[in-house]
């Protein structure tokens, strides 16, 4: 990411894309490397469990309790990410009915279903690039997908199958705010640049601020 904190252009990742492939045909000559028995031994290196801490802190924001008594049967596909981990302990914790559909981690993503442009493109908002998950709705009453560094998020339901995910998202801020009275009556909403400009309008008429 730059400075800015929003996405890189294709501008930045055309010069990532291209210093990469330059180490890459000479070897990894220059790439700088300490063997795993001397880097863990370094002041500098500690061990810390992520997956615990978050997931035990999950229960703070989200009513685990209700959702495993309602028995759903909920399927996940990473995509190959960093949710591939987590999952299955968030399952376990809270005794959910939740089964990992795909837990292969792949740099080539060759698992995946190609986009509309026959190119890989992690997606889950892509009806393409979801299509895995989409043959699997009758399985579940709800499964999601995430973007393998988990800022995106894919719903597949068996009556639409994928949903929208920006109609999803102002859906969700127009019911929250109206039916969560221990918010702060100041509570903004906070969305990124490229969120859909429908959650402006939400926003607007709730009297939010938008962030």
């Amino acid at each position: 990411n730059p400075p800015s904190g929003g996405p890189a252009d294709t501008a930045v990742t055309k010069r990532i894309e291209r210093r990469a492939n330059e180490l890459l045909r000479e070897g990894l000559r220059s790439v700088k490397r300490l063997p795993w028995s001397r880097a863990k031994t370094s002041p500098c290196t500690h061990e810390y469990d992520f997956i615990a801490d978050y997931v035990n802190d999950l229960k703070d924001v989200i009513d685990f309790e209700a959702i495993a008594a309602a028995g759903l049967r909920i399927g996940v596909d990473p995509m190959g990410g960093a949710a591939v981990a987590y999952w299955e302990p968030i399952a376990a914790t809270y005794g959910l009915n939740l089964t990992v559909v795909n837990d292969v981690v792949d740099p080539t993503f060759s698992f995946m279903t190609v986009d509309h442009d026959g190119k890989i493109r992690m997606d889950c908002s892509s009806p393409y690039a979801m299509a895995s998950l989409i043959q699997l709705k009758d399985r579940f009453d709800i499964a999601f997908g995430n973007d393998p560094d988990v800022d995106r998020h894919g719903i597949v339901t068996r009556s639409v199958g994928l949903m929208n995910p920006n109609h999803y998202l102002a859906v969700a801020v127009h019911y929250l705010f109206q039916h969560r009275p221990g918010w702060r009556s100041d509570a903004a909403v906070g969305k990124t640049l490229v969120s859909s400009s429908m959650i402006d309008r939400v926003a607007q008429s709730l009297g939010r601020t938008l962030a």
